[in-house]
């Protein structure tokens, strides 16, 4: 049973929430296949032709009919070959065999390959040999690839929802697909506020610090296909935040910002968005990531992600992700993180309450068996960490400790971006 703490919801419950409340965008395009990995598809992809298209080799070697191999007692002519792209002309006759390439229509009348490295063949492959116990292990259909048996035209190869990666965008141009209908880019206008921060490059003000995290949430966005202004960095001043996000909101779909989202004098974010529209969802129950706001101005949705480095980039791949998925119109289980068991290599307290994410490595312990890591803090300002780390590691709310060899869930970062 789930210990959550008072007045905070559960990232599961705020992303059901969500994507209820955000409708999926209807635009669409048609993209030429090179620019569609990442891309969302928004309508199936029917076969339009059986894959393979014929009978074909498996391997390279000799087609010859099955019920021939009975009464072989000798050489067998070759009375043609079949290449891919230029097939056999013709049926095979009775008791002979066809050179056959990987690939290569097979001859009508053929029924089984041997492989090449199973034949004694004479120098200019005219008569060939089978060894008896290579002819007594042979049976029909060896080494044949029939039509239709990877994709039988007609069926579903790929299902709207789906987001296209290298194989997706392949299997559609082996049908023969030139372009496919994908969701339009989403645009998201990007910020990060702090009068403590400055820009790369620029001189660093006593006390101040570099923005890292606008550069964060840029990255995560462009991996998923979207467009991004970047609106730079703005001061912490009630005026100017409702000035630029005004103007946002009327010229883009989303507007995600870091910082100001918690509750601190300068913690701005929240009353601007209250005065321009609503807040819809805010206080998560996840560590790193608790200040976490959604928001509405207009049509435009307003994510506020934490200010801290680590809570930004876990509160980004684990819920604005896969809620701008959403609204790009991906099938629900493409916004689900793949989450696999392992073993922890280390012991952990913590206090109950809320869901957290440990950075973490798969490591090969003495035994050869992998195991998990922990970074050695669970701070969220150090950014180092997630450079450091493979994966996460998910405590649920009711776990209050970890130790050496306790199964726990792994959540690698490739999976999430």
């Amino acid at each position: 049973m789930q210990n959550i703490k008072p007045g905070l919801t559960t990232l599961s419950d705020a992303l059901e929430i969500a994507f209820k409340e955000v409708g999926q965008r209807t635009d669409v395009e048609e993209r030429p296949l090179s620019e569609c990995f990442g891309a969302v598809l928004r309508a199936d992809v029917i076969a339009k032709v059986n894959v393979p298209s014929v009978d074909n080799s498996a391997m390279d070697g000799y087609a010859l009919r099955f019920v021939d191999l009975a009464d072989v007692d000798g050489p067998l002519d070759v009375v043609g070959s079949s290449m891919a792209g230029h097939p056999f002309d013709g049926e095979i006759p009775t008791g002979k065999a066809v050179r056959i390439a990987t690939g290569a229509a097979i001859p009508k009348g053929a029924d089984c390959v041997i492989i090449q490295e199973n034949v004694t063949a004479n120098d200019d492959e005219t008569i060939i040999e089978i060894n008896p116990d290579v002819i007594a292990r042979t049976k029909r259909d060896q080494n044949i690839r029939r039509a239709g048996e990877d994709i039988k035209k007609g069926a579903v190869v790929l299902a709207a929802g789906s987001v296209l990666r290298p194989q997706d965008v392949a299997i559609a141009a082996g049908q023969g697909c030139q372009t496919l209908t994908v969701s339009k880019p989403i645009s998201v206008a990007v910020f990060s506020t702090g009068d403590e921060l400055a820009k790369p490059g620029d001189p660093l003000p006593p006390g101040g610090i570099y923005d890292s995290n606008r550069f964060a949430m840029i990255g995560m966005l462009k991996n998923i296909g979207c467009t991004v202004t970047d609106l730079g960095l703005l001061a912490d001043d009630f005026d100017v935040l409702k000035d630029a996000l005004g103007k946002a909101a009327k010229s883009h779909d989303v507007i995600m910002t870091s910082g100001g989202v918690s509750v601190g004098r300068a913690d701005l974010l929240k009353p601007v968005v209250d005065q321009l529209g609503e807040i819809h969802a805010w206080k998560l129950a996840i560590k790193p990531g608790k200040p976490l706001m959604r928001g509405k101005i207009g049509d435009c949705l307003v994510l506020g992600l934490p200010g801290n480095p680590v809570a930004v980039l876990v509160a980004g791949l684990l819920f604005a992700v896969p809620l701008l998925r959403h609204m790009m119109g991906a099938d629900r289980a493409q916004s689900k993180p793949a989450r696999m068991p392992v073993r922890a290599g280390f012991d952990f307290k913590r206090g109950t309450g809320r869901r957290e994410w440990l950075r973490a490595q798969l490591v090969q312990n003495d035994d050869g068996e992998h195991v998990a890591m922990a970074f050695n803090s669970t701070s969220s300002g150090m950014l180092s960490s997630m450079v450091w780390a493979d994966g996460l590691i998910e405590v649920p709310e009711d776990c209050g400790q970890i130790s050496v060899g306790d199964d726990v869930l792994y959540l690698p970062l490739r999976g999430l971006q």
